[in-house]
């Protein structure tokens, strides 16, 4: 594939007079990391298997717009609403002016923290890409600077752990294992049963959103391929059992198929390994 066969943006398409969905958008997944003293990023990623499938080979772009002093709060650092705002007008002007030139690129994800949004873009043209880019950012009076990764660099960030291992990428030995966040709906009872469990494997405790029913707890994990799995089948069979489910944050296809109302994926059971991933079982391809 190429990117010339996916949108842009991947938003999506609705009829200008009754805003039918005409075509619909990829699904977009919010993640939190945990940087080495503790403070958060949060992501908000685009998941199109087929279009991360193309990324693999791909150069990866980060776009850092550097934001004006009265556009981050004082007391935790993070975007005001002007300043947010004006951070989505360079993304929304940068990637019209990649679809009217039908250049070929596509965003994937974007990250915010430390006084900051920064956008991650796949390319294949990475000197066309960095001239439009610069050219939306002087538009809009943003210092821009670009640093250029590979998926497999940036995939332990962006990505839930559980695509890392499906799209087969070897991420570097010290990105292997990290801080990830679990959470789980169920009733206050059930939840505090599956704390006290999840504690005696090695988790910490995050907080209870009790308005929500949702428990949140964090452990150093393995997030590529088999290390990860195995935490998967652990978490998610355990809290079934005590009457919760699993949020699926970190899983590809998400919450829904942990409903307690469902019978569990074979994958997350403990049993035979399925014999096609999850590429071949959405899109039905034998090439990915």
């Amino acid at each position: 594939m190429t990117l010339s066969q996916f949108d842009v943006r991947g938003e999506a398409v609705r009829d200008g007079e009754s805003e039918e969905v005409i075509r619909k958008g990829d699904l977009l997944r919010g993640l939190v990391r945990y940087r080495p003293d503790g403070s958060e990023l949060f992501i908000h990623t685009r998941l199109n298997l087929a279009l991360l499938q193309t990324a693999v080979s791909l150069p990866i772009l980060l776009l850092k717009p550097s934001s004006r002093t009265d556009e981050v709060t004082q007391r935790d650092n993070l975007l005001t609403g002007r300043g947010s705002v004006r951070n989505y007008e360079f993304l929304e002007r940068l990637s019209n002016d990649m679809a009217s030139a039908s250049f070929p690129a596509c965003y994937l994800a974007e990250q915010h923290g430390d006084g900051r949004r920064d956008f991650y873009f796949v390319t294949e043209d990475v000197a066309g890409f960095e001239r439009i880019a610069r050219s939306a950012a002087e538009a809009l009076a943003f210092p821009l600077s670009i640093e250029r990764y590979r998926l497999a660099d940036v995939a332990p960030t962006i990505l839930p752990a559980e695509a890392i291992g499906e799209l087969g990428l070897e991420v570097a030995a010290d990105s292997r294992t990290r801080a990830t966040r679990f959470e789980f709906w169920g009733a206050e009872p059930s939840l505090a049963k599956l704390r006290v469990q999840l504690e005696r494997r090695g988790y910490r405790f995050l907080g209870l959103e009790t308005h929500i029913r949702e428990l949140r707890m964090l452990k150093q994990v393995p997030i590529d391929g088999a290390g990860f799995q195995a935490v998967l089948k652990e978490i998610v069979s355990l809290s079934r059992s005590l009457g919760c489910s699993y949020r699926g944050t970190e899983t590809i296809e998400g919450f829904e198929q942990f409903a307690l109302t469902r019978p569990l994926p074979e994958r997350y059971t403990g049993g035979p390994a399925p014999t096609t991933g999850i590429l071949r079982r959405i899109f039905g391809r034998k090439d990915l």
